[in-house]
């Protein structure tokens, strides 16, 4: 049996289809949860008065999500115009945004490393988007970096192995 390494929270890296070599703050809330019915109320009475329950899955209760935090770059918009296109053109003023939501659907994945650079976890993100943004305070005695928080919504999460 293999030796169990514990994995380090601090290397990880997120990448969807055509945005790379972003400086991540950081990943998460990596998050889906299935449904339940059936459980809240008894199904049947039976022989000596016994009440019967029954807990079924009937799929998940919302799609997956996923938060990311990218430091704010002057000259990167990516992640911003990518939640723009994606948002509806009939809103006015700030939520305006392309209209274009399913033609903005990108697949991504994120990766851990181990503390010798090689990958040792990954997850595949499906057709994921862009569900809100914000950016981090700005403050005059401030110390912090600014970064931009995305929450993705996304039809598949996966943990994968490991090709290696």
């Amino acid at each position: 049996m293999s030796e169990l390494q514990p994995v380090t929270a601090s290397r990880f890296y997120v990448s969807f289809d055509g945005m790379t070599d972003k400086l991540l703050k950081s990943v998460q809330e990596v998050s889906f949860q299935g449904q339940v019915k059936g459980n809240d109320k008894p199904l049947m009475s039976t022989k000596g008065g016994k009440t019967m329950r029954q807990a079924t899955s009937t799929g998940f209760e919302e799609n997956p999500n996923v938060t990311i935090e990218v430091y704010l770059m002057q000259d990167d918009k990516e992640f911003y115009d990518w939640m723009q296109n994606t948002m509806p053109s009939s809103y006015s003023g700030a939520g305006a945004g392309g209209g274009k939501w399913s033609d903005n659907r990108k697949d991504g994945d994120i990766v851990a490393y181990d503390p010798g650079d090689n990958e040792i976890m990954r997850w595949n993100l499906k057709k994921a988007w862009v569900k809100s943004y914000k950016v981090s305070d700005f403050s005059a005695d401030g110390t912090d970096l600014a970064y931009e928080t995305f929450e993705l919504v996304c039809e598949d999460i996966k943990r994968v192995p490991v090709q290696g």
